[in-house]
């Protein structure tokens, strides 16, 4: 295909399409009427050879093409919006320059305290902003350029992403100090015999501990499931419960609660947490700055 033939700005009609899902607020988004996104819509369709969008229930539902379409079409004018920004001059200690962060409840807790102090210090001025959401939210907000970095677990690969390794994490057991059939140790008979408490985002009632017992036909009971771990120290220093956490929050709760950490009887893998971002801000002064403040407290979670 010839670019010089095809009018670009169907791309930018195309990108508000795929996040308004609405004719008439994706033309508001970008300072077009209805009519004229209405004609772009057809001009793209004819382009595609593709209807790209079908409406049902008042909204419309991008096509497989569309999709692929997007995931290409964004990122692209992701960079070409950052390219004609104009620079604007950085200093950290009056700047107050707000940070949209991608950050689950964990990584908030390890990490946020920690942020904040040293940027009193370094960046008094600054606001952070969270973010929250599931993952495939979280990397289209990362897209959109909606926020600035992600922090979080990510098994996927994304050609227009950069990443950077933050630290790594492992699980221990957590019970109450004095529980009656828990000493300092725990073995699998006696992990397999007590009642569980289980965090878990997803909010069922499996884990990956389950998987683990499921291939050595075992079981074990959970009596509390929950979607996140904050409340979880409190009910164990209070139950006969016992639950299977990140350690670092383990950590962080036992001087304070009446809690032990036990070394996990399985052979549970922990697991990483990167730093994404999107490869247009790669080489941005100010990212570069912030992504190296992260970098720095992450080394002494």
């Amino acid at each position: 295909m010839n670019l010089s033939g095809v009018d670009l700005n169907l791309l930018v009609v195309l990108d508000a399409l795929m996040t308004e899902r609405h004719v008439t607020r994706a033309g508001e988004r970008i300072g077009l009427s209805q009519p004229a996104t209405s004609n772009a819509l057809a001009r793209l369709r004819n382009l595609t050879h593709d209807a790209l969008f079908v409406r049902s229930g008042g909204a419309l539902h991008p096509t497989p093409v569309a999709i692929a379409l997007a995931q290409q079409i964004q990122p692209a004018l992701q960079q070409i919006q950052t390219a004609l920004s104009p620079a604007q001059p950085f200093d950290p200690m009056t700047s107050d320059r707000v940070f949209n962060i991608g950050m689950s409840d964990y990584v908030e807790f390890v990490l946020l305290p920690r942020l904040l102090e040293k940027l009193e210090t370094t960046a008094p001025h600054l606001k952070i902003q969270v973010r929250s959401g599931d993952r495939r939210h979280s990397l289209a907000l990362l897209d959109s350029g909606e926020i600035d970095l992600l922090c979080g677990v990510f098994p996927e690969a994304i050609a227009w992403h950069r990443e950077q390794l933050l630290f790594q994490e492992q699980f221990v057991c957590v019970c109450r100090r004095d529980h009656p059939l828990i000493d300092d140790s725990i073995s699998l008979q006696d992990y397999v015999s007590v009642s569980h408490l289980l965090v878990s985002v997803k909010e069922d009632m499996v884990g990956r501990v389950d998987h683990l017992l499921e291939e050595q036909n075992l079981t074990r009971h959970i009596s509390l499931s929950i979607p996140h771990f904050l409340v979880a120290p409190s009910i164990l220093a209070r139950t006969n419960l016992i639950t299977t956490m990140a350690e670092r929050v383990a950590c962080e709760f036992v001087p304070t609660q009446n809690l032990k950490i036990l070394p996990c009887p399985l052979p549970l893998k922990g697991f990483s947490v990167f730093m994404r971002w999107h490869q247009s801000t790669h080489d941005n002064a100010i990212h570069t700055w912030f992504r190296s403040i992260l970098t720095e407290v992450a080394i002494k979670v």
